[in-house]
Formats: structure tokens, sequence, C-alpha cells
């Protein structure tokens, strides 16, 4: 059985793209036959041939699409808020009209790590269903907000592909974004709720364990449950490539890295991580020779023709 999976990302996120991919092929099982849709909001011909070099792990399909991203200019996004929610969080919506031959796809943000087969959840029944989702970590606050009864994050999805053309959803989420523009605060997550809200089904929480460095991720259980979830979701601002994520499991994202043609950036990210304890932890505030010794450590580790 092919076991389609879309992911989306532009030219920045593409290392990132390569890990999460890196993980689905280490841990599928011998059947598992995989064809990945990558929604290429720019992806340059070397990150491409970086991603498509990925076979030395598993075999499998891939195919590019492009996407104008004229279409989405006039987006509701938040370009003072966090980096790492882009554009291309708005492409998933177009799902039915660059796949129209397929019935049913997993998409996956680039900020997740499987740890198993993909098989059963892409088995999963979607009779009468549209789209299906894991609970959302804030599902209580944003479903208050938008007036729905149910809120899923939008990380781990389930498309119904045929039911979104038999109903048109493409064109009704396009509608909604374009009529209540002022409503939308998480983007096409908020979009996707809403207009497939008579339709939307639950899944299970082990195929999304949204884990972070939170409270709120402590108490939500979630982080707990990431100890034997099937797929781990890093969320919020903190991604386990930027110095000072606190995520439980970010050590794995560095695993998967290593097997992929970005492994050099785990070198990067050392001394990255080593800046950051010497000028922005609370244990070099206000201490001379912390500073005084931050800089002598990168001045013989990064000479200045390396920086």
């Amino acid at each position: 059985m092919t076991i389609h999976v879309c992911l989306s990302s532009d030219d920045k996120y593409a290392r990132h793209l390569g890990v999460t991919i890196a993980s689905i092929l280490v841990n599928k099982a011998p059947e598992d036959e995989l064809f990945f849709h990558i929604l290429d909001g720019g992806i340059s011909r070397e990150n491409r041939s970086r991603l498509e070099s990925l076979q030395n792990l598993a075999s499998f399909k891939i195919e590019f699409l492009a996407v104008d991203i004229s279409l989405f200019q006039n987006f509701p996004l938040d370009t003072d808020g966090p980096a790492h929610v882009s554009l291309a969080t708005y492409y998933r919506i177009l799902l039915p009209e660059f796949l129209p031959h397929i019935e049913k796809i997993i998409y996956l943000d680039c900020d997740v790590i499987c740890r198993s087969s993909l098989a059963p959840l892409y088995a999963d029944d979607m009779q009468g269903f549209s789209l299906k989702g894991a609970i959302d970590i804030d599902a209580e606050r944003q479903s208050a907000r938008l007036d729905i009864n149910r809120y899923v994050c939008a990380g781990v999805l389930l498309f119904n592909l045929a039911q979104w053309r038999r109903q048109d959803l493409e064109a009704r989420c396009l509608a909604f974004i374009r009529e209540h523009a002022d409503k939308i605060i998480m983007h096409d997550q908020d979009v996707l709720n809403v207009i497939c809200q008579e339709s939307l089904g639950l899944l299970d929480r082990t195929w999304d364990a949204q884990v972070c460095g939170t409270r709120q991720a402590r108490l939500s259980g979630f982080n707990e449950l990431g100890r034997t979830a099937n797929i781990i979701h890093f969320i919020g601002a903190r991604k386990p490539w930027l110095p000072g994520c606190r995520a439980p499991y970010r050590k794995e994202y560095f695993r998967y890295l290593a097997l992929t043609p970005w492994a050099e950036a785990v070198r990067s990210y050392r001394k990255a991580c080593l800046r950051h304890f010497f000028f922005h932890t609370r244990i070099s505030h206000g201490r001379k020779k912390w500073y005084v010794c931050g800089i002598r450590v990168f001045q013989s580790l990064c000479p200045p023709h390396k920086i």
C-alpha cells in the first residue's frame, strides 16, 4: 500500500523538512511504500538534491509541487511574531487542487519527529470525516474564541481529499480567510477547524504529542505522553535547533539530523549553544568574568575569519 505524505516548506525550512523525512524513513515498516508530496515554496535546487539523496536511508518517491506564493501575500500573518510561522503554513489548503487523483493524505509539519510506521495512521477510517487531527494543547481557549465545539492541532492531519472536493472545502477556506481575517490568529489552523467543524474527527494523541518546555505542556500530559508517542511535535517558537530550547526529546531531532546531508549543522548548533550560555543565560548576567571567559572560548573555537 502506498502511503501518501505531504509536507510544506520554503528553502529556509528545507533542513528541518529533511529531518522529518529521515525519521519517517528510519522507522518505516518493510512493506511501507512512501510517496512524499512537497508543497514547494522556493526550495533551492541544491536542497532538493539533498532531500532526494535521503534514498540512502530507504526507498521512496518524492515530487515537488511549485506553489505560487503570490496567492498568499494578503493572508493573515503576524510578521512581528515568532519566526517559525511563514506563509507556507497556508499551502495545505490547496491540497485538493494539487493532488486531484489522491483520496487521502497525511499532512505533517516540518517540526515533527516520527518514531513508528505511518501505516496505522494512514489506515484510519475517514468515512464521514473531511479532516482528522489530535486535540490541540490549547483547545479549550481556542474553541471558545472561535465559538466551535472542538479544536485540533494542525501539525499532524489526515485529509479526506475526496470529501474536500465533493464539498468544495478549499473554496470555503479561501472565502473564510477573505471575509473573516480579523478572527484568524492561529493562521490556517483556525481556518481548518472552523470550515471542517461539522466533519472534524479526532486522532489519538499519540500521533501528535505536542511537547515544549512550558508549564502548560507539562500539565496537559503531552510531555509525559512523548515518552511513548508515535509522533513528537515540537510546538512553540523555541524549536530544538534553536539555542535555549528546553523541550523534552529535543535530542531526537539531532539524532535524525546526523543522518541527513545537513549533518554539519550539528557543529554550528553547538557553537550557538555555547554563545547562548555565555551571553544570554542567568549565569552570565552581571558577571564580567563569564563574558571574558566566553569571548576567549569563542576566539579559540571560532577564529574571526570563520565566524
